[in-house]
């Protein structure tokens, strides 16, 4: 008799720092995954939701308006 071994869905913990906007996650990674809008070539919008690159955290991203 031959038993099949079921795979397991491996859930990943991702962990979420949004709020407030920031240009680093805090794993140090500045390589942000945002949504954006092309018109001309140019990002003529961005989504301020962003993701981290490398460890999958949950960001804010920021705008020009949060340099003040």
């Amino acid at each position: 008799m031959c038993l099949l071994k079921r795979k397991r869905k491996q859930t990943v913990v991702k962990h979420s720092y949004r709020g407030i906007p920031t240009h680093a996650c805090p794993c140090g990674s500045v390589l942000l995954k945002v949504n954006c809008i092309f018109e001309d070539g140019e990002i003529a919008l961005w989504f301020t939701e962003a993701e981290c690159a490398l460890c999958g955290a949950e960001l804010t991203a920021p705008t020009p308006l949060d340099k003040v």
